[in-house]
């Protein structure tokens, strides 16, 4: 069976999933337009925009002016496969970003995958959620028009796919029921052997390749924090303990839509009730989503601005690569995701897996996969002091909290364990595969 899969970035959601493919059997092909890409078994197929979207383009009309460029590269390469004879029986797209608007017409026999992570609505639930008024009519008209634009792209990709993907039921739910029929529910997966529960005695180099004893190797209940591992106590510059509590919040950015400021201003709480408890903070100091207002702020400089902590136990690592950032969690005594109503991160479910003790906003993208007092606590997105608290309720037992642990991993088990999402979203290719030559 022919793949090929459709992405503006690489390994993104498809990355991990096509080299499961590959390694199944399949002939596996990724358009993408990151350079120096490369994974084992996948032939990936480079692709760019000739040149920068024009600043004369209507207003209304830029995301697919934008969408637009990306599908002419990708059109471009993948004219040039079809010409030395490539012809994938199913192509898989990320729709929305624009490379595989056109891939039905380059590829016509082939079935068409559509995966969809957001559908734009006006107002925009996320920002109503995080208090941006949405302009009035005499403020700002083009407003509405301006959002329900950025969907065009998504329709074309959308209207020519046999099925469309969205990775979770919230997600799903703000697509038009005109997809109904088409639409299924399937996650990306979670890697649940990489993202697991294990020790980080200084003198491991952990894989992530752990067994479900509750005890490791080295006599390390899991019930408790793990002590950081030799790798991250470095990374860190020593200057954590190694036998510290640990608070852990991960982010691509630190901004509004994860709840950035509301977790800073829980620090001099937690600090306060625990002394000997660091906090470790990863991702970039940037904003990745939200509006133009939301993106000229400097959140980590205005927050530290605001609060009053010690900077000796509040430890900023930018983004960590992936061993790094698994033994962050496997040292995590509390860890923090906040979100607006916005698409899950995988950091949520990543820690889940890992078996973390976790502090989630009770927002719908969590509480499809945490209910409180079960795989974690839930607590108002708003409430710094609530956050606090759960938090410091966490600090205070760590070995009490073994059930919340043991259930947050076994959930994301038996819902979005990558080796049973892989096979079923193989299964569901294979069938459209065999439907399409009948």
């Amino acid at each position: 069976m022919k793949i090929l899969f459709v992405h503006k970035t690489f390994p993104a959601q498809f990355g991990d999933f096509a080299i499961w493919l590959a390694a199944q059997g399949w002939d596996v092909t990724y358009a993408t337009n990151t350079p120096g890409a490369w994974a084992p078994g996948v032939r990936i197929m480079p692709f760019r925009p000739h040149r920068e979207p024009s600043p004369q383009t209507h207003p209304y009309a830029q995301p697919l002016d934008r969408a637009a460029l990306f599908a002419q590269g990708f059109a471009r390469a993948a004219l040039a496969a079809r010409r030395e004879g490539y012809s994938p029986d199913v192509v898989v797209t990320h729709a929305g970003w624009g490379p595989g608007m056109f891939a039905r017409e380059i590829f016509p026999k082939a079935c068409c995958v559509a995966y969809v992570e957001w559908w734009y609505r006006w107002p925009p639930m996320d920002l109503a959620f995080l208090g941006e008024t949405p302009p009035d009519a005499d403020e700002n008209p083009d407003a509405p028009m301006l959002e329900r634009a950025r969907n065009a792209p998504l329709m074309l990709e959308m209207d020519a796919a046999d099925a469309v993907w969205c990775p979770t039921e919230f997600q799903a739910s703000q697509i038009p029921r005109a997809w109904s029929s088409s639409l299924t529910v399937i996650h990306d997966g979670v890697d649940t052997h990489r993202h697991a529960p294990g020790c980080n005695h200084h003198s491991r180099n952990d894989t992530g390749n752990i067994s479900n004893n509750p005890v490791d190797g080295h006599g390390c209940a899991r019930g408790a924090h793990r002590p950081l591992s030799g790798a991250l106590w470095g990374a860190l510059g020593g200057r954590i303990p190694l036998a510290a509590p640990v608070v852990t919040y991960a982010t691509r950015g630190m901004e509004p839509h994860r709840g950035f400021a509301q977790f800073m201003r829980a620090l001099p709480a937690i600090l306060g009730a625990t002394p000997n408890a660091h906090v470790v903070i990863a991702g970039e100091n940037r904003v990745f989503y939200g509006s133009d207002k939301m993106r000229k702020v400097d959140w980590r400089a205005r927050l530290l601005s605001e609060i009053d902590v010690d900077l000796r136990r509040v430890h900023f690592v930018g983004t960590l690569d992936r061993p790094l950032f698994c033994d962050l969690l496997r040292s995590s005594a509390a860890h923090v995701y906040l979100t607006a109503p916005f698409a899950t991160s995988w950091s949520l479910l990543e820690a889940m897996a890992t078996g973390c003790a976790i502090v989630a906003s009770n927002t719908s993208p969590v509480s499809e996969f945490v209910k409180d007092g079960e795989q974690g606590l839930l607590v108002d997105f708003f409430d710094s002091r609530a956050i606090a608290a759960a938090v410091t309720q966490l600090l205070r037992s760590p070995t009490g909290n073994a059930t919340l642990r043991r259930r947050a991993r076994q959930g994301v088990i038996e819902r979005v364990d990558a080796r049973m999402v892989w096979p079923r979203k193989e299964k569901l290719l294979r069938e459209m595969i065999s439907q399409t030559m009948r």
